[in-house]
């Protein structure tokens, strides 16, 4: 994995945040900090990015059409929901 380098300007009660945050869950280092509340970023992000299909998929009544076939290829009484 390559790793950029950059330099991050905090207001001072965002700083103390996270060095208190980096205390108390025992993380190494502030990049690390930074790095776990981007990913945070990036999964609220992908999750508002799926809740938006799943309502395109919704309102095109697609549903419908995979209710059809969510059973094939399956035996017993599940198969037909």
């Amino acid at each position: 994995m390559t790793i950029g380098k950059i330099s991050v300007s905090l207001e001072q009660p965002l700083l103390d945040f996270l060095v208190q945050y980096q205390e108390n869950h025992q993380i190494r280092s502030k990049s690390e900090v930074v790095a776990q509340a981007i990913m945070l970023l990036r999964d609220q992000a992908l999750e508002a990015q799926y809740a938006q299909a799943l309502t395109e998929w919704e309102e095109r009544n697609e549903a419908e059409v995979w209710d059809v076939v969510v059973g094939d290829g399956l035996e017993g009484h599940d198969a037909a929901r």
